[in-house]
């Protein structure tokens, strides 16, 4: 049985754990506070692409969509997801906004919606929907892998 002095040392240390969760502390799935560098606007990404010999990753959002702030939230965050996308250049766009006319383009009718673009701009590949890190890095290595040996 806890003795009062106990129990309370008890409940202040299971308080400092969970405050320290909740603050954004890394994971054991290497959760990051901070986000990948996003470009400004596709036709940067794309210079920059063709520059770095890299594919563009074009992530279309909308600022009501639940599953795309998820992608920021959790996937995004993600510190090995940081690591991978060093091998893309990332671009972000609202695709009822400044995106528009590439997600018309591109025909990307639901959110979140990632498209993988050459220099040119052709699209190479997709992943459409919400994924959590471990199913996005194994795509995304797929995308790559796909890519280095064209």
């Amino acid at each position: 049985m806890f003795h009062r002095g106990k129990a309370s040392k008890v409940f202040l240390a299971a308080s400092a754990v969970l405050a320290a969760l909740a603050c954004g502390s890394p994971g054991p799935s290497g959760a990051a506070s901070s986000a990948p560098a996003w470009e400004s606007s596709l036709e940067g990404a794309l210079r920059r692409a063709a520059a770095e010999k890299k594919l563009v990753m074009v992530f279309f959002y909308t600022d009501w969509c639940g599953w795309c702030r998820r992608m920021d939230e959790r996937t995004f965050a993600d510190g090995q997801v940081q690591a991978a996308l060093t091998g893309v250049v990332p671009v972000r766009l609202n695709a009822e906004k400044d995106g528009r006319a590439e997600a018309a383009r591109l025909r990307v009718n639901s959110y979140p919606n990632i498209a993988f673009l050459d220099a040119s701009g052709r699209q190479v590949a997709r992943i459409p929907g919400f994924l959590p890190a471990p199913a996005f890095l194994e795509e995304l290595r797929d995308v790559l892998n796909a890519a280095a040996g064209r």
